[in-house]
């Protein structure tokens, strides 16, 4: 949906063409209540303590860089073919620690913004886990001095979006930390009235759904529903959010000159999608596949 968005919403696609992706952005909120569920299981589940920080990082830019980089290759070698000022040595050293727009560098796609986010968060996870991973108050003060740090918009680029990652947060106390009922549907409602205030009633329903669906979603019966192709599209969804605003954009564009497909904006939005998980999946197999298996030879210390 993220895709569909970006194709109808920034290829020259009329605006009656755009609404159909126009609510395909609201994915990112879902990405980030996923997130905070995912990975604080995974540490959980993996044995991991402070002083495993290190190793946590090394994973993680392991799992992350190497796809990472090859988009970022993507976007400088389109800006040349586009005769557009790619970007310099020191700019694109910069985005491998997330930190070219605080100097000034463009990010060399518009879609990078939150892979800074989820990296922040990657950072405060594995930091105040010990926090994280309690079924007592700890964990709640911890959610409250986020919401306040929120409506304070203090670090306006991490801060405002940790309370999706604080709802992902609280079902990882459920189900693995037995946290109270009556403080888990309490902080719930409280996490909610704030998204309400900070990010308006479209984002604040499709964190809920998100929310909602991790609590009480039966896998099997999804699995059984779906079957393998929203499983694949899952396994390739990394891949497909990095090359998606550069190879989606592009094939919308050039296929404007394509007989047939050219006379139909609905088809040259699906060449882009198609093209853009073509791609996504080459990426997957090639670059992201193996770094998954690279990372996970790394184990965590007792």
């Amino acid at each position: 949906m993220v895709t569909v968005f970006h194709l109808t919403g920034s290829t020259g696609i009329s605006k009656t063409a755009s609404i159909f992706g126009r609510y395909g952005s609201l994915g990112v909120q879902v990405f980030f209540v996923i997130s905070g569920f995912v990975l604080p299981y995974s540490l959980y589940k993996s044995g991991y303590q402070l002083k495993n920080f290190f190793s946590f990082l090394i994973k993680r830019i392991i799992r992350i860089h190497p796809a990472y980089i090859v988009a970022i290759l993507i976007g400088i070698i389109l800006a040349v073919a586009a005769h557009r000022k790619p970007i310099t040595w020191d700019g694109a050293l910069l985005h491998l620690v997330f930190l070219n727009t605080s100097f000034g560098y463009n990010d060399t796609s518009a879609v990078f913004w939150t892979l800074k986010i989820e990296f922040g968060f990657y950072i405060l996870a594995a930091l105040l886990f010990s926090h994280i991973i309690t079924s007592n108050y700890r964990s709640a003060i911890l959610i409250i001095v986020i919401l306040i740090l929120v409506l304070l918009n203090v670090a306006p680029l991490l801060i405002p979006w940790l309370t999706f990652f604080a709802l992902g947060i609280l079902i990882f106390n459920k189900q693995c930390c037995k946290m109270n009922p009556v403080l888990f549907w309490g902080m719930a409602v409280i996490i909610t009235i704030v998204n309400l205030k900070v990010h308006g009633l479209a984002g604040t329903i499709a964190g809920s759904i998100a929310f909602l669906f991790i609590l009480f979603g039966k896998i099997e019966y999804f699995q059984k529903q779906t079957g393998r192709v929203l499983l694949w599209l899952g396994m390739i969804s990394y891949s497909l959010y990095l090359v998606h605003w550069d190879i989606g954009r592009v094939v919308v564009g050039i296929s404007r000159h394509i007989p047939v497909i050219g006379n139909s904006e609905a088809l040259r939005v699906c060449a882009g999608v198609g093209a853009s998980i073509i791609c996504a999946y080459g990426l997957y197999k090639l670059v992201e596949r193996p770094s998954i298996k690279l990372a996970n030879k790394i184990e965590y210390k007792p």
